[in-house]
């Protein structure tokens, strides 16, 4: 049982982080997280048989599906926060799209305006306003060696950076989750064996 939850307890957050940092990469953001998935549900079957019963599965789901979530924007913030260069680029293209409240969201294609290459050619986000922004141009923020894509320049980059210490308090909740969880599993099961005692052998 102790081996069990170490397995599930350290490995899995330290592999879907690892993941999700890599899938800030657009190039291999979908292979990363489809892997990332695969790794939180042999993760949460792990946790289902370090705790068979009880509580311990929907706080498992709710810190892996974080884990999920927060270290792609978290390492493009912290990218773009050290390395990334003003650029100035101009609008290719525009394309909408609504969220489930109805939102419509621009996102632009977008060329370096001096001609050099420009990796992961597209953005959303001030001054990708609509089909009429199509010729214009406009500073966004690149990252030199082309790991994230570029942002707007609006982005709050000090907000999504605290989100490190996020990642990792999230992990190490889950850490805790764990281990919590094996402990109770062991308590029971000495309760058990302490209230059958072996029978004795006659003869």
């Amino acid at each position: 049982m102790r081996r069990a939850a170490l397995a599930v307890a350290v490995p899995a957050p330290l592999l879907l982080v690892g993941l999700m940092v890599l899938a800030a990469d657009p190039d291999v953001s979908a292979v990363c997280t489809v892997l990332a998935v695969l790794v939180l549900i042999c993760a949460l079957g792990g946790l289902m048989v370090v705790r068979t019963s009880g509580w311990v599965l929907w706080p498992g789901v709710l810190l892996g599906v974080l884990l999920l979530a927060l270290p792609t924007a978290t390492t493009r913030a912290e990218v773009l926060a050290h390395r990334a260069e003003r650029t100035e680029v101009v609008i290719t293209s525009a394309h909408s799209a609504r969220d489930r409240s109805g939102t419509v969201h621009w996102t632009c294609g977008i060329r370096r305006a001096d001609g050099r290459p420009l990796p992961h050619a597209s953005f959303d986000g001030l001054g990708c306003d609509g089909a009429s922004d199509v010729g214009s141009t406009t500073g966004v923020l690149v990252d030199p060696g082309g790991w994230v894509p570029p942002a707007s320049t609006d982005l709050d980059l000090s907000f999504l950076s605290a989100g490190v210490y996020a990642v990792a308090a999230l992990a190490l909740l889950w850490a805790l989750l764990v281990t919590a969880a094996a402990r109770r599993t062991l308590r029971t099961a000495g309760s058990r064996t302490a209230g059958h005692p072996p029978a004795r052998r006659h003869g």
